[in-house]
Parts: C-alpha cells; sequence; structure tokens
C-alpha cells in the first residue's frame, strides 16, 4: 500500500500532471454550461447585481482550484528538494571517502617508519 501511495504522490508531482488535469477540469466546466455562467455572471455585473450569488459557487471553486495547485506544486518542490538533498549528500560523500582514505593512507606510512625506527633503534643498541 505504501508503494501504491509513494507511487500516485509520484505521478501527481509533474508538472505534465498539472496540465492534463488542469485541461480536463476546463473542459468538464466548459462542458457542463460555463458559456451561461459566464453570461449570466456579466448581466447580473452589468445591471449592479451580485455577480457570484450565495453559496458562492466561484469563490470556491477558486479555493478549490488553488489547493489543486497547491498540493501538486508541493509535491513537485518536495521531489525537486529530495533530489538535491541526494545529490548534495553524493557530492559530500566523495570528499569524506578521500579524505578518510588519505588518513589511513598517512597512519600506515606513519606505522612503516615506527617500525623501521624502531628496528633502527635496535640495530644501533646491539
Amino acid at each position: 500500500m505504501e508503494r501504491l501511495s509513494e507511487n500516485v504522490a509520484s505521478g501527481m508531482g509533474t508538472v505534465t500532471f498539472i496540465v492534463v488535469s488542469t485541461i480536463v477540469i476546463l473542459v468538464r466546466v466548459l462542458a457542463n454550461g460555463a458559456a451561461h455562467y459566464i453570461s449570466q455572471t456579466v448581466t447580473n455585473i452589468a445591471h449592479g447585481h451580485q455577480f457570484d450569488p450565495e453559496p458562492w459557487i466561484l469563490l470556491n471553486l477558486v479555493f478549490s482550484a488553488v489547493a489543486f495547485f497547491t498540493g501538486a506544486l508541493v509535491i513537485i518542490a518536495q521531489k525537486a528538494q529530495t533530489r538535491t538533498d541526494k545529490a548534495n549528500e553524493e557530492a559530500s560523500a566523495k570528499p569524506r571517502d578521500e579524505l578518510s582514505q588519505a588518513n589511513q593512507d598517512l597512519l600506515q606510512k606513519n606505522t612503516d617508519l615506527t617500525v623501521e625506527i624502531h628496528k633502527l633503534a635496535e640495530s644501533l643498541s646491539s
């Protein structure tokens, strides 16, 4: 179930999803009589009446659209941040690994020198 929800969220977090969804919504609104609603709204405004009478359908539509786009854009931003974080982690891991290897090399050289000094000290004392 988690994998399914991740796949759905990943699909929703794309510009393609936003574009296709916007087109579907616009087609649905236009097919559902938007022209009549727009004509009625213009007439109401011209006569000084409310352009969006109760239950404020236009206002609800605007809030729904804002929520839809906000949700999709948040998912897109999270995906971008995840990619950035992963790239930064990979970029910082390489120098850290190189530094660790350099420290190990220095430690080995130090150990080798210590052994050599010990051998020289033993040969001098005998």
